[in-house]
């Protein structure tokens, strides 16, 4: 018998099903390869996070002091001025997870703090940790924090709006964390709408690399804090 060819309507169904299963691989490694140039980004940053990391060790948390851990946004303000009247201390590492933050966290509850404030989540993202373990990991700091502190004030901020590919997962995220604390009776702080512009993201206005908030950004989070924190 025969073989018959192969139709064209077959041979173009097999091209396109190849096209595409070439698309998908290219698009997987592309992305693969951006988490993988943030990883390494984070990596070269380890020196200067273990640095900031012992100084913090040398100066402890002293009773009734306010003390904001995060990553770089909260390393970059300036709480201590912000917040002179509570004795806050900066305790932001530029960098961290939630994962870094875990590791760290009992050495700033020494004292301990009358107030802990969090900001933590947005590189956790960046560098692909999955959603799940962010969330499990903002709980263990939160259950963590109230053992050690049992009479401490515990306030959790959200992750702010960002203007990159992950700005879609923030607000699945902050969500959960927003779960979390609820779950726990501890405070939540959701800075979404005073943050995100018309377009849903970090408004350019406060903000000057789609990240960081800028000055005014950073008077917008005090602003946000402060009743909070005045409150009896």
């Amino acid at each position: 018998m025969t073989e018959q060819p192969a139709s064209p309507s077959h041979d173009g169904r097999l091209a396109r099903r190849i096209l595409t299963i070439g698309a998908v691989v290219a698009a997987w490694l592309a992305f693969d390869a951006h988490l993988g140039s943030h990883r390494v980004s984070r990596a070269r940053a380890a020196n200067l996070r273990g640095r900031v990391r012992s100084v913090h060790r040398a100066n402890p948390i002293r009773a009734g002091e306010t003390v904001f851990l995060g990553d770089s946004i909260t390393f970059d303000g300036d709480w201590e001025v912000a917040f002179s009247d509570l004795g806050a201390r900066n305790r932001g590492i530029g960098w961290d997870t939630t994962d870094d933050l875990l590791e760290r966290l009992d050495e700033s509850l020494d004292g301990p703090p009358a107030t802990v404030v969090f900001m933590i989540g947005t590189n956790d993202l960046y560098i692909g940790v999955p959603h799940a373990q962010t969330v499990r990991n903002v709980a263990h700091l939160l259950d963590r924090t109230a053992a050690a502190a049992p009479n401490a004030r515990i306030i959790v901020q959200s992750v702010l709006p960002r203007t990159d590919r992950y700005q879609p997962l923030v607000a699945p995220l902050n969500a959960a964390l927003s779960r979390v604390a609820v779950e726990r009776d501890v405070e939540f702080v959701d800075h979404t709408e005073r943050f995100a512009g018309q377009d849903g993201q970090l408004d350019p206005a406060l903000h000057d690399d789609g990240i960081h908030p800028n000055g005014n950004g950073h008077l917008f989070l005090v602003e946000a804090l402060r009743p909070l924190l005045d409150r009896p």
